[in-house]
Parts: C-alpha cells; sequence; structure tokens
C-alpha cells in the first residue's frame, strides 16, 4: 500500500503550558476530502498552521507524500504542494483580482536569474503564470472581475478569490479554514459543489468548518477535535452518532 498523502502523528503544539493540540495523530488519502471539526478553541487552526510551516510544532511528525516535513518552512512546504486558506480573508484589496490570483501562481515558480537574463526563460514563465491564473480565475467565475480591484468584490467572491490563489500554486493537498464562513445559505450550497467538484477531479482537500450540513454532505471521513485532543474519526454517519462527539460539540442538532 502507498503512503497517504498526509501523515499527522503525535502532533502536539504546546503555548505557555495550553496544550492547543495535544498528541494528535491522522492521515489524509490521495483524492479525499476530510473534515476537520471541533468547537472553538478545539486546536483546528492551530494543526493547520502545524502542518503548513507558519508555526513550530512542540512535538510530533509530519509527512507529506511520504517525506517530513516538519521545521520546513511554509514557502519550501507551499511548493513541495500543499496551499492554504486562512480562517480571516488575506487579499490585497488595492490591486486587481488577477494580481492576487497570479501571487499563488509566481509563488509556485518563483523567481528566476535565468529567466532574467534570457528574455525567452522569462517568457515561458510569464506565460504560465498567466495561463494558471486564468484557470484559477474561471474555475471560480471570477474571469469577468480580473481587472477589477479586489476590494471591490462581495464577500462570498471574495472568499472565491483566496481560494482561487491557492489553487494557482496547483497543489497536491489544499486546506481550507473555514471557506464557508459568513456565506448565505445559497452561497454555501455554491461552494460545497465547487469543493467537490475540485475532490472529484482529484485534489486532495483537508476543511476546517462549522457549517455541520455541508460538512456531513460533502466529507468522505471526519476527524473530530475537542481541547486540542482527537476525540473522534469517522465517515459522517459513525461521526453524527457518536455519543462524545454529540455531548462536546454536535449536541441535539445531530
Amino acid at each position: 500500500m502507498s503512503a497517504p498523502l498526509l501523515r499527522v502523528e503525535g502532533l502536539s503544539k504546546h503555548f505557555e503550558g495550553l496544550r492547543a493540540v495535544d498528541d494528535v495523530s491522522f492521515d489524509v488519502e490521495r483524492g479525499e476530502l476530510v473534515g476537520l471539526i471541533g468547537p472553538n478553541g478545539a486546536g483546528k487552526s492551530t494543526l493547520f498552521n502545524c502542518v503548513a510551516g507558519a508555526i513550530p510544532r512542540t512535538a510530533g511528525r509530519v509527512a507529506f507524500d511520504g517525506r517530513p516535513i516538519a521545521g520546513l518552512d511554509p514557502v519550501r512546504i507551499a511548493r513541495l504542494g500543499i496551499a492554504r486558506t486562512y480562517q480571516n480573508l488575506r487579499i490585497f484589496p488595492d490591486i486587481t483580482v488577477f494580481d492576487n490570483v497570479s501571487a499563488g501562481a509566481i509563488g509556485r515558480h518563483g523567481t528566476s536569474l535565468l529567466g532574467t537574463l534570457i528574455p525567452a526563460l522569462g517568457r515561458r514563465r510569464d506565460e504560465a503564470i498567466a495561463s494558471e491564473t486564468l484557470a484559477a480565475l474561471e474555475r471560480f467565475d471570477l474571469l469577468e472581475h480580473a481587472d477589477q480591484p479586489a476590494g471591490n468584490l462581495a464577500y462570498g467572491q471574495k472568499k472565491h478569490l483566496e481560494i482561487a490563489r491557492a489553487l494557482a500554486l496547483r497543489p497536491t493537498l489544499l486546506l481550507l479554514d473555514e471557506p464557508a464562513a459568513g456565506l448565505n445559505d445559497s452561497e454555501t450550497a455554491e461552494l460545497a459543489q465547487r469543493l467537490r467538484a475540485l475532490r472529484d477531479g482529484g485534489l486532495t482537500i483537508l476543511l476546517v468548518e462549522h457549517d455541520m450540513p455541508m460538512v456531513m454532505r460533502i466529507c468522505d471521513r471526519i476527524v473530530v477535535l475537542d481541547s486540542g485532543r482527537r476525540i473522534a474519526e469517522g465517515a459522517p454517519a459513525a461521526i453524527r452518532a457518536d455519543r462524545a462527539v454529540r455531548a462536546a460539540y454536535l449536541g441535539d442538532e445531530a
């Protein structure tokens, strides 16, 4: 059997005695859409930050595509094939939608001295960046807004813009941190459809989300955290019926 795309083993992150993530282990297989859920303060975003290299882990191991990545910086991790979005929007409102998304493609290609010295190489790089940017914009129906300042977009479009920028990195694994936060019902339904389409197209997704109907509808498997620890893992139906999960998070709405 091949190794899982993402393996988290005994991951811990402590802040001055607070165990934000405490000995958490789980795998994400290639082509899966896995939900990571739990109450506020459960450690979900902290775990994301450890995986993406934004903060150092206290203990444990993170492997991507069979190679250890804990300790690598975020740029190196992104270029290996892990892209992420954030709980709070991080767009550049004063530059165009196109330039916001192209920042993701540029992050994958990097800068090249040879491209500066040899114009043909530089042109090929620029053409690749433009092609990848346009493809990401088209996937989220943002092409007609490409030349507008990103700050002019509606809130739901800004959420799509952030995912499009992550996709411009052409990742193998996409980490989404509460992408449905602030969306209305129709926008959430549209987002759910787009995420399943990405998964069906072969992209692996790890999703942090509080919208439980969406999580239960689109995820192949769910990992549940509470107070920094993993308390359950399984298919949506099993998670919905789990007594520990109901007590910690889902409650009577399950």
